[in-house]
C-alpha cells in the first residue's frame, strides 16, 4: 500500500532532516576536535592570542559542518542525474576528501578561525577520524529515522 505525501510535507520533512543533521554533525565534530586537541595538543591547536578555545571550536566546526551538510544534496543530485546510488564506501570516500579539503582550508585561516595544525598529515588523520565518526553517527541517525 503506497502512501501519498504532499510536496509540502516532503519539503518540510527534508528541511527538518537537514536541520537535525546540522545540529548532530556540529556536536559530533566539536567533540572530535576537542578530543583531538586533548590527545595531541602539540599537533592540533585551538585558539590564538585573540580567539578563545571555545570560540575556535565553534568557528572552525561551524564551517566544517556547513560544508558537510552542503555536500549531501550535491551527492544526492549527482546520484539522481546519473541514475546511480552511492554505496556506503563511496559516501565515506567522498567525505574523506571533503573533510580533508575543508579542514585544510579552515586551518589556512587559523588567525581568524582559531584552529591550527602542524602538517598535512595531521589534517589527513583528522579527516579520517571525522569521516569515521560522522559515518557512524549518520548511520545511527538513519536507523532512528527508519524506526519512526
Amino acid at each position: 500500500m503506497a502512501i501519498a505525501l504532499s510536496k509540502e510535507k516532503v519539503q518540510a520533512q527534508h528541511g527538518l532532516m537537514m536541520l537535525y543533521t546540522f545540529i548532530i554533525l556540529f556536536l559530533t565534530n566539536s567533540l572530535v576536535l576537542m578530543l583531538a586537541n586533548t590527545l595531541s595538543p602539540e599537533h592540533v591547536v585551538l585558539g590564538t592570542y585573540s580567539i578563545s578555545y571555545w570560540w575556535a571550536i565553534y568557528h572552525s566546526m561551524f564551517k566544517l559542518t556547513v560544508i558537510n551538510v552542503f555536500v549531501m544534496p550535491l551527492v544526492t543530485y549527482y546520484e539522481w542525474k546519473n541514475g546511480v546510488t552511492a554505496t556506503p564506501k563511496q559516501w565515506m570516500l567522498t567525505y574523506l576528501i571533503v573533510n580533508f579539503v575543508a579542514i585544510w582550508c579552515i586551518t589556512r585561516f587559523s588567525e581568524s578561525l582559531g584552529l591550527g595544525v602542524t602538517s598535512w598529515f595531521v589534517v589527513l588523520v583528522l579527516a579520517a577520524v571525522f569521516d569515521m565518526v560522522q559515518g557512524l553517527v549518520m548511520m545511527q541517525v538513519g536507523k532512528l529515522i527508519k524506526m519512526k
